[in-house]
């Protein structure tokens, strides 16, 4: 890559690069990239874990996720609501629960409604609809997102009586 010498130097243009390649779809640029930086910083890995999110390449961001966590950065809200994003598009309940717990010792469910909004989402989109409800009765305000996350958690598991009570 011609920009070598300048990423050994420059960490914001290294994020900039990951986060245009992963916006553009190409994550094995970004991932590219990413392997070059002598450096990085929450926002390197949130912006590769949100490209693998949104591309739906679930795995590949759990992976991120963790390996981040070895490397002692810590995640921050954005890099939540991807996990639990992918979380609910793989229906993995158990690493949600596990996000859950994370999210909660670090006391971000109050001050970010769309963490709450997402975890709401993650939970109705894994059938736990009791963990969804209680979730969603915990959030501090209610947003048009918070209440489609639940309504959708009910009709897609089947449950339209509780939907039409929600709505």
């Amino acid at each position: 890559m011609r920009t070598k010498g300048l990423l050994q130097k420059d960490v914001m243009l290294g994020n900039s690069l990951v986060d245009m390649y992963a916006k553009c779809g190409a994550l094995e640029k970004a991932q590219e990239v990413f392997d070059e930086l002598p450096v990085r910083n929450v926002v390197t890995w949130n912006a590769l874990i949100t490209g693998y999110t949104q591309q739906e390449v679930g795995d590949q961001a759990l992976k991120c996720f963790r390996q981040m966590q070895d490397e002692g950065i810590s995640p921050t809200a954005v890099t939540y609501v991807c996990i639990l994003k992918v979380c609910g598009f793989l229906r993995s309940l158990k690493t949600g629960e596990g996000i859950d717990l994370e999210i909660r010792k670090r006391k971000l469910l109050q001050k970010d409604v769309m963490l709450g909004n997402t975890l709401v989402d993650m939970y109705a989109k894994c059938g736990a609809l009791e963990k969804a409800q209680h979730v969603f009765e915990q959030l501090p305000y209610h947003t048009v997102v918070s209440w489609t996350a639940l309504i959708s958690g009910y009709v897609e598991n089947g449950l339209s009586d509780e939907a039409l009570k929600c709505f």
